[in-house]
Order: structure tokens, then C-alpha cells, then sequence
């Protein structure tokens, strides 16, 4: 009778766990997950996102990507995360675009094909499946995830991670061939898809422990839907992929398997941005609404900045529609400088349907506004821009706010020359950075833009010898901006934008003097010399070089060296070039 009560137990339960599971209890191969480290600026990225689309159709429903932006390539993009460095600090990344199949080797895109071929002919473990359900509504995503184990492992524990990526993100994208052109817009922007967004289990998953043939485990995440991650709102739900997988630790990828996703109809607030009127002093929030029910929507009711909206408008079942809310504005004194760094709040309070009248929502999202200084000056001013190497692409334009910043421009300047081998320029902070000297004074007091633009798209880069391009302002009084900009290869950083709140009336001049630098007045003693050179200089002095005959550069002192031992030089006439912080110059000595 014992025997026999046992054995309907197991029966009972063994027909309870498949009529409540949604993993397979069966031995299956290992599933596929391609992580590639990514940018904006890798002209050969997009290859490896081919090369990754390719073998996720080739093994279909077993196979899936995730493409983390991170690296100097991503730089400044708005696709970067706060777990991506995190993930490619377990790799020693030589070169763009690389990638790991199921967290095995770093390796190049070359490789990935063979490396998945060989994960799918492996038996798994464990078998791992998921569900997920988004109430757009209150923007909360649901994910239930059912681990089965069917092998022994020698880890005693393993790691369940749960990621979010999102699809059909339009941006700039570097292409050096005719690399994944389905991808590619008539625009010439580009599709990106799979991009990381984030983990909810955490950076390495939760560990999970009692891994016994015959175990299932089973775990339940939430995480609130952001309006957007970094510079990506999250709008379409429909775009959005929740991958779980398994590893042993930190690395090696057991197996893997993406989420059936389920989102509920709502009438919802999709996306919450802002469009900046007046140089970005006043900013005007957009709301937009989707209504994925079967039902017209109509007559909505929003609160912004303490202010009530209502508008009549309807939006038919499976549309979506935009609503402009009050603008808003940044409130600013004449202290010397002020930083704004605003977040906009928005509320969806109600709207109307057939069925059930006034339906209440009061749900907020917010927006943060780039952030903002605003430098209090007195005219007139003095600027000197180090743009980076490629002059031909920069521009700066000074902008009356009270006129509006639609090419209506106090004056603008633009078009120097690309730096290259046979055109080093010198800057007082930066070698081999272009110089350009400009002065100005506003005839009416107001607020002004001061922008710096690369036309081109891509952002400031570094220039010739590895130093950063920048800006330095003068007003009146003294020194208001001195900046150096380091390496920016991404888009947001394309367009640089100075407040200025100019407080003086002046004669609405300005000169530019292109390649231009103030003279450094310094000597040099003994001259002739036969071991060690003095030089006597009022400024402090930032570089030091000597050139022979033929203009070569037969030594280089940085920093501040006021004595240079020429004892390794041979006998001969030299020009000693001086770089100070207020200029270049240079004079001739002998060497005995």
C-alpha cells in the first residue's frame, strides 16, 4: 500500500508540474546570446550587427542578440547605460566592434558564427523560459521566469539575469562600407536594434542555489518602465525584448530565452518630451497619448507646472496624438554663473470613453532638460576657440536670444582649414590645435548664445598630438570660461551651447583674426651656447621646441623648463620655439 501511495504522489505531481510550467522539463541544447560591444562612432559596428542578425535567423527562437553602446565609440550618443562598462570590464576590448557568444572568449566578429554553431550542439543543464506583461498605464513590466534543471553541473550555484532591450532606435550610425543595408534609412540615419538597456536582476543576475536534476525554480521581477532611458524615450512597447539567461557566474552563458510579451490596452501616456523655444531659455513639454484600446478617447485633462490643461481632442482606437503643455521657463539673476538642470513634470489626470464616462488616470512621467549654466558678462568679450582637426567643419555663431535662433544670428563665422601633417597649428594649452581669436560687444543687453558647431555630426574630436579642442572666454572683468573639451565622438556633443547674460550696452562690434596668436616676448642666454640654454620669459612657459635648418623637430620639453641642456646637439643654427599660456613665439640661437 506504501508503494503504491508513493507512486500516485509522483504521478500527481509530475502531472501537476507540466500542466504548470511553461519550461521544458526535456534535455534541449544551449540557446545562443550574442553580446557585442558597440557605438555610434565604429564605422564597422554595423557589420557586426549583421553578422549577429544572421545567426539569430539562422537558429531561429534559439538565438538572440544584445548590442551594448559603450567605449569611447559611444561617447556622448545618449545609448549609453549604467551597467554597460560594467559588463566590458570583464574583457581587456582592444578594438570595436567584439563581442562574446554566451560570455565565452572576447573575440572578433569573425568568430561569432563558428563559436554559436559549436553552443548549439552542446546539451544544456538547465532549460529556462520566460512571460512578460507591460500595463502601459503605469508603465509596470511583469516578468515571471521558470528555470528546470536536467543535468548535473559542477557550479553550485548559477546566475538568472533578466534584460531589457529595445528596437527600431533611429540615430546617426558610422558605416565605412555598405555594411547591414536593410538598416540603413533613405535619410541616411539608421535603425538600430537589439540595443542594451538595462538588467532588472542587476548588474550579474541573482544567484540561484539548489540545483538538483528535477528542480524547478521560479522567480517573479518588476521594474517601472522609465519615459526614457539616457537620450531613448521609451514610447512603442511593441519594441521593447526581455532576454532572460543563465550563467555559471559572471561569465559563461548556459543557456538562454526570450519572453513572451503581453501588453495590456490603455489609453497611455507614450512619451513625454520637450521642444526649446528661444536658444533652449523656454521649454514647451509634449505629451504624447496612444490609445491601444477599442474605444475612441476624448476630452483629456493634464496638470503641468501647477497648471491645468484640457483638450477636446479625440484619438481613435489604435492612434496616437501629441499635446502641447505650457511653457516653461528658467528663471535666472546676475549672479556670475548660474547652472539650471530642470525636470519637467507632467501629469495624465483623465480622459473620456464610451463605456465609462470620465475615466481617471493621474499618472506622471518626467523629462529632464539638458542642463544649462548662464554666465553673467560684461561686453566687450574675447574668445579664442581650439577647434579639432577638422577646421573646414566647425562654425561659431552667436545668437540674440529676444530674436529667436532660426539662422537669425548676430554674426557668425566658420570654414578654417583641416589640421594635417603639413598644417600644424599651435595654440597657447594645445599642440597642433587650430587657433582662432574673436572679440566681441553686443550693442544691447540681453541674454545671448554663444554656439559652437561641428556641421558634420559627428562632435569635436581630438586634435593632431592627442589634446583636447576648447574654448576660452574673456569678459570685462576677467576670465568667465575656459574649457577643454577632451574626446566627444558622439552627436549630442555636435552643437555646444554658452549663456551668455550680457549686462553692458556696446557698439555691436566684432573682429576675428583667423590664425592669429598675441607675440611672446622672451630671450634666450648664452648665445651662442655650448651646454646649457636660459630662457627668460614673463609667461609661464608650457612647451619648449627646438627645430633644426630643415624644420624638424629635434627636441621637446613640456612644462614649465626655463633650462634646456643642448649638449646632445651638434653644432649649428636652431629655432627655439616657445609655447606659453597667452602665445607662441620663436628666435634663433647657435650651438657650439
Amino acid at each position: 500500500m506504501k508503494k503504491v501511495l508513493l507512486s500516485a504522489m509522483a504521478m500527481l505531481f509530475a502531472g501537476a508540474l507540466m500542466a504548470q510550467t511553461i519550461v521544458s522539463t526535456e534535455v534541449e541544447k544551449r540557446n545562443v546570446i550574442i553580446e557585442e560591444y558597440t557605438g555610434v562612432g565604429c564605422g564597422y559596428c554595423p557589420d557586426g550587427h549583421a553578422r549577429a542578425n544572421a545567426i539569430c535567423a539562422q537558429y531561429s527562437n534559439h538565438a538572440w542578440a544584445i548590442n551594448i553602446h559603450e567605449g569611447g565609440y559611444a561617447e556622448g550618443s545618449g545609448y549609453e547605460t549604467a551597467l554597460g562598462d560594467g559588463l566590458a570590464s570583464q574583457y581587456n576590448i582592444s578594438g570595436y566592434p567584439c563581442g562574446t557568444v554566451n560570455r565565452g572568449a572576447m573575440s572578433s566578429r569573425g568568430d561569432w558564427a563558428s563559436q554559436a554553431a559549436t553552443v548549439r550542439g552542446q546539451d544544456s543543464p538547465v532549460n529556462v523560459a520566460a512571460t512578460a506583461t507591460i500595463d502601459p498605464l503605469t508603465r509596470e513590466l511583469v516578468v515571471n521566469v521558470e528555470m528546470y534543471v536536467t543535468g548535473t553541473q559542477s557550479a553550485t550555484s548559477n546566475r538568472l539575469n533578466v534584460a531589457l532591450v529595445q528596437n527600431n532606435i533611429i540615430g546617426p550610425q558610422s558605416n565605412y562600407g555598405d555594411y547591414n543595408p536593410d538598416y540603413i534609412l533613405p535619410d541616411g540615419s539608421y535603425r538600430h536594434m537589439h540595443m542594451f538597456r538595462h538588467l532588472l536582476t542587476g548588474q550579474w543576475g541573482e544567484e540561484i542555489t539548489g540545483l538538483s536534476v528535477g528542480t524547478l525554480i521560479e522567480r517573479t521581477y518588476t521594474y517601472s518602465l522609465p519615459m526614457a532611458i539616457g537620450a531613448v524615450p521609451i514610447a512603442n512597447f511593441s519594441d521593447l525584448e526581455i532576454i532572460v539567461f543563465v550563467a555559471e557566474n559572471q561569465k559563461n552563458i548556459i543557456t538562454g530565452a526570450k519572453a513572451d510579451l503581453t501588453i495590456l490596452p490603455a489609453v497611455y501616456m507614450a512619451g513625454l518630451t520637450y521642444e526649446e523655444n528661444g536658444c533652449g531659455i523656454d521649454y514647451t513639454p509634449v505629451v504624447t497619448i496612444a490609445n491601444t484600446t477599442t474605444e475612441d478617447a476624448s476630452s483629456f485633462t493634464f496638470t503641468s507646472d501647477n497648471n491645468q490643461v484640457f483638450s477636446s481632442k479625440t484619438i481613435a482606437p489604435g492612434q496616437t496624438d501629441t499635446f502641447h503643455m505650457p511653457t516653461y521657463s528658467i528663471q535666472y539673476d546676475n549672479t556670475p554663473v548660474q547652472h539650471y538642470a530642470p525636470s519637467i513634470e507632467v501629469t495624465f489626470d483623465s480622459y473620456d470613453n464610451q463605456t465609462d464616462g470620465t475615466v481617471s488616470v493621474g499618472v506622471s512621467g518626467s523629462v529632464d532638460v539638458a542642463p544649462v549654466n548662464m554666465y553673467t558678462v560684461a561686453g566687450p568679450l574675447k574668445m579664442r576657440v581650439a577647434i579639432d582637426g577638422y577646421g573646414k567643419e566647425c562654425q561659431v555663431k552667436l545668437f540674440n536670444q529676444a530674436n529667436g535662433c532660426s539662422n537669425e544670428w548676430t554674426w557668425a563665422e566658420s570654414s578654417w582649414t583641416n589640421i594635417g601633417p603639413d598644417n600644424a597649428q599651435y595654440i597657447s594649452q594645445l599642440y597642433d590645435a587650430r587657433p582662432y581669436w574673436m572679440s566681441f560687444n553686443p550693442a544691447t543687453p540681453g541674454i545671448y548664445v554663444l554656439r559652437i558647431i561641428d556641421t558634420y555630426g559627428d562632435g569635436w574630436r581630438w586634435t593632431n598630438n592627442d589634446n583636447p579642442s576648447g574654448v576660452w572666454l574673456d569678459d570685462a572683468n576677467g576670465s568667465v570660461i575656459a574649457e577643454s573639451w577632451g574626446y566627444s565622438n558622439g552627436p549630442s556633443f555636435s552643437t555646444i551651447d554658452y549663456y551668455l547674460n550680457v549686462t553692458t550696452s556696446g557698439d555691436g562690434s566684432h573682429v576675428g583674426i583667423d590664425n592669429a596668436e598675441p607675440v611672446v616676448e622672451f630671450t634666450v642666454y648664452p648665445n651662442p651656447v655650448n651646454e646649457y640654454l636660459t630662457i627668460n620669459c614673463s609667461d609661464a612657459i608650457r612647451q619648449v621646441e627646438i627645430l633644426d635648418v630643415a624644420g624638424r623637430t629635434v627636441m621637446t620639453a613640456n612644462g614649465n623648463q626655463s633650462v634646456i641642456n643642448t649638449e646632445a646637439l651638434s653644432a649649428g643654427v636652431y629655432m627655439l620655439r616657445v609655447v606659453t599660456e597667452n602665445g607662441v613665439s620663436a628666435q634663433k640661437f647657435v650651438k657650439e
